[in-house]
């Protein structure tokens, strides 16, 4: 089993205490969460091999707590980042 520590995502939720600018509102914040940009129940559907064809990194923001409330568990169409994600995996598919 992979330890915590070599995870990116943990990398990423250690980093998110440090707190810093949510990607989303621009406001400061003392501590931010991690969001999926493109959902993972998205990426499960489009991805039927099971396997992700991308950097799981290259799918994570910080966001504040309220906007990633708010994301919840859908797109958000304004993030350029969205539209890359679902082009790279439509494409590798």
């Amino acid at each position: 089993m992979r330890s915590k520590k070599g995870n990116a995502l943990w990398d990423w939720q250690k980093k998110s205490k440090e707190g810093g600018l949510c990607q989303k509102c621009g406001i400061e914040h003392k501590t931010l969460t991690v969001d999926h940009i493109v959902p993972v129940s998205i990426l499960e559907m489009l991805d039927e091999t099971g396997e992700a064809k991308l950097e799981w990194e290259d799918n994570f923001q910080f966001l504040c707590s309220i906007c990633n409330a708010m994301k919840a568990n859908r797109l958000d169409k304004r993030n350029p980042k969205t539209k890359m994600i679902l082009e790279k995996l439509l494409t590798n598919t």
